[in-house]
């Protein structure tokens, strides 16, 4: 990866800075591209004391017009990207019913529309060299059944699915894509926002943890990741065999209650 032009997206908070700070260390020449600017100029400094500066690309992945601005700098001031990281995203607890349908939207445009469409402009990049590799950062939540997060949890859903028949199509070509599944981070992540405890089945990563994962991916081009404690893990597996006995474990676990808990409190 020493000396890859790699872009980032969500690198304005959340674990996006960490993980722009494990690919900065692994040589990868970073475009850190996020809505708030200021947020992109203070990951750029704190990446800057120990290496090269980031290229700051303020962009709403969204946007199909930005995808491609996006795009067309990374390539003149950078050189073609050969590494994609699609962490920008938002999330939403409550009750599906009571969501604004623009807030629906808008939550699917960001999770799911702006990364397939802006990996379909990377992507030719990735091709013309026959390497590169193209890692999206999923959620537990893309796995298994997810109350009260239905919107963000059809979009994981649909990265997933995304990620694998993707994968598959591009076989051969030299150009991977992975799709990392973090549970609960804590320090950064949404969840350190939520004002109940959470049960004890619900553990939690830290930001490195993440970071590690996707440079695996990167390196190894690891089609698919859970960065989750074991028990996570393992539910992660029985989801795919039965959804409905893991949606009873999480009824009987109070994982079901807890999140109406939070969606209650808004």
């Amino acid at each position: 990866m020493n000396g890859a032009v790699g872009i980032l997206t969500g690198a304005s908070r959340g674990i996006g800075p960490v993980i722009a700070d494990h690919l900065s260390r692994a040589g990868v020449r970073l475009a850190l591209v996020a809505r708030s600017e200021d947020g992109l100029r203070e990951t750029a400094s704190v990446i800057a004391r120990r290496g090269p500066e980031p290229l700051v690309v303020p962009a709403d992945v969204s946007d199909e017009g930005a995808q491609r601005r996006v795009v067309d700098v990374v390539r003149a001031e950078l050189g073609p990207p050969a590494l994609l990281v699609n962490n920008a995203a938002l999330e939403r607890v409550g009750r599906f019913q009571e969501i604004p349908v623009e807030e629906i939207r808008r939550l699917l445009m960001v999770n799911l529309f702006g990364v397939e469409a802006l990996t379909r402009l990377v992507l030719p990049h990735l091709l013309a060299a026959g390497r590169g590799q193209v890692v999206n950062i999923g959620s537990v939540a893309g796995r298994v059944p997810y109350p009260y997060g239905v919107v963000n949890a059809s979009a994981k859903h649909g990265l997933t699915g995304f990620t694998w028949s993707l994968h598959e199509e591009l076989r051969g070509t030299g150009v991977g894509v992975s799709v990392v599944h973090p549970t609960a981070v804590s320090d950064v992540g949404i969840s350190e926002r939520w004002p109940v405890r959470r049960p004890a089945l619900l553990g939690e990563v830290g930001p490195d943890d993440v970071a590690r994962a996707v440079l695996r991916c990167a390196r190894e081009n690891r089609v698919e990741i859970t960065v989750a404690p074991v028990v996570e893990r393992v539910a992660d597996v029985v989801s795919a065999i039965s959804p409905r006995l893991t949606s009873w474990v999480m009824r009987k676990t109070g994982v079901r209650d807890f999140l109406r808990e939070v969606a209650n409190r808004g």
